[in-house]
């Protein structure tokens, strides 16, 4: 009978000891939360279900010292975090380090071949919507980065993400001398528009690549009615001067090129009003031009 009793005891030991793992275990498991900036992806304000992005970690050795992120060799390398509308997750479980890390947050997810000198493409057809599969023309342009700073094990990183790219936004109103109402299918265009850049993710900054070939985007339309239009586009920070045309417009199967100087600047969103004063049936149009700049961030 005290034989019994100790194999019982044992045995309760055991499984205490495998219980108390598996909750330590439960405990280092890596969570992440994530923010986007106030306004972001039109009128969302919130990842949704099915976005990546990719997260680096980067440890702390024994005297407090941490190196900037690497291409690789940190404790976690560009590992694909998928969000299901509550949390993101990785494919495999995610473990603490003992010691803090700095992680580095990369969104939309993508494979890289550089951490400092990564080569970023907008897309040139913007307008092309979001599916369950893939993400629209827009939202495949939003880089965005995010780093969270010395992070002690068993907290949840906190990943505040910011614009790198700019972002334009055309609005089409008619002017108190237009007559009827807009056309419909009205389509817009940015022309002579480098579509390449530099990224460096160790800082969290980007330039136009100087190879970049200008391109012609499309804009996305975000609302059409009777009285206005309004388009938007993720563009590469650079300079465009007002001697190229840099808007165009199609409307009643009409285009109209608009020259305008603008310097867009990275996190910032830029937006031209276009006053029609006069119909665009008539053989002249009279068109006003207005401009904005905004943080973006």
């Amino acid at each position: 009978m005290k034989r019994y009793s100790l194999i019982l005891a044992a045995s309760l030991l055991f499984i205490g000891c495998n219980q108390t793992e598996e909750l330590l275990l439960e405990d280092n498991v890596i969570q992440v939360e994530a923010n986007l900036p106030q306004q972001t992806r039109a009128t969302l304000t919130a990842f949704e279900p099915g976005d990546q992005m990719g997260l680096y970690a980067v440890a702390y050795d024994e005297d407090g010292i941490v190196a900037p992120v690497q291409f690789s060799g940190n404790y976690l390398n560009n590992e694909p975090m998928t969000y299901d509308g509550t949390k993101w997750a990785s494919t495999r479980t995610l473990y603490w380090n003992q010691a803090d890390c700095d992680f580095y947050g990369i969104y939309p997810y993508q494979a890289l071949t550089s951490i400092d000198e990564q080569l970023f493409e907008v897309a040139t057809d913007q307008s092309i919507a979001e599916t369950p599969e893939a993400l629209g023309g827009y939202e495949a342009s939003d880089l965005m980065w995010a780093k969270a700073i010395k992070v002690s094990p068993n907290t949840t990183v906190q990943l505040s993400f910011k614009h790198l790219m700019s972002r334009l936004v055309v609005k089409l109103v008619k002017g108190p001398r237009f007559e009827g109402d807009l056309p419909e299918n009205i389509v817009a265009h940015i022309y002579n528009t480098a579509t390449t850049a530099k990224v460096n993710y160790q800082q969290g900054a980007l330039e136009k690549y100087m190879y970049s070939d200008n391109k012609t985007i499309k804009m996305r339309q975000v609302e059409q009615s009777d009285d206005g239009a309004i388009f938007e586009a993720i563009v590469v920070p650079q300079f465009i001067e007002r001697s190229t045309p840099l808007v165009e417009i199609t409307m009643g199967g009409i285009a109209y090129l608009l020259e305008y100087s603008i310097s867009f600047r990275p996190g910032y969103e830029h937006t031209i009003n276009v006053t029609l004063n006069t119909s665009p049936d008539q053989e002249k149009i009279e068109i006003q031009l207005e401009g904005d700049v905004s943080n973006w961030n």
